[in-house]
């Protein structure tokens, strides 16, 4: 097993091995990784994609907010070299259905910008948008033979990933 984490500009890379103190080194990288802005998800992808070498899984996991096509062109691109590409899009429950009401402040994560919004005015059309999107990411993933799951904040990533990698492991071969 190998990881690539990016933050911010620099990218970090450990390539696939075995062993007890490989899955060490993995395992304290993980720990030490803090979220931040967005990422180059293409860059990321792409870079990934060229430093195995040979087939090897990827797991890309986001919220893909990012810039749609590129992301699905290098996904697609990698799953083409013979790589088992997986898109694990994660989003918080409060993305997928806006629990709010009357009119509230959301500020982006990402970039800090807050807007004023009227939920009840807003809800129709946003859940028509989010809907879209997932779909849009889903239907990509599946035509461009790229694996799809859809995961939850709310539920830990620890958990989520084990109970897709299992479930997947259940699946028959293609």
């Amino acid at each position: 097993v190998g990881l690539m984490t990016t933050e911010g500009e620099k990218l970090t890379y450990i390539a696939p091995r075995g062993g007890r103190v490989h899955l060490r080194a993995l395992i304290a990288r993980i720990d030490r990784l803090v979220a931040s802005d967005g990422w180059d998800g293409p860059q990321a992808l792409a870079r990934g994609a060229q430093l195995l070498q040979r087939r090897g899984v990827i797991l890309a996991v986001s919220d893909f907010y990012d810039d749609e096509e590129q992301m699905r062109r290098e996904m697609r691109r990698a799953a083409q070299r013979g790589h088992d590409v997986a898109m694990l899009q994660i989003m918080a429950d409060e993305e997928l259905a806006l629990p709010f009401s009357g009119h509230v402040e959301l500020e982006d994560l990402e970039t800090g910008a807050i807007r004023l919004v009227d939920v009840q005015g807003a809800a129709g059309a946003y859940e028509t948008a989010v809907r879209s999107f997932l779909d849009r990411c889903r239907a990509g993933a599946l035509r461009d033979g790229v694996d799809y799951a859809l995961f939850s904040t709310s539920t830990p990533l620890e958990v989520a990933l084990r109970a897709y990698l299992l479930e997947r492991a259940a699946r028959p071969p293609l």
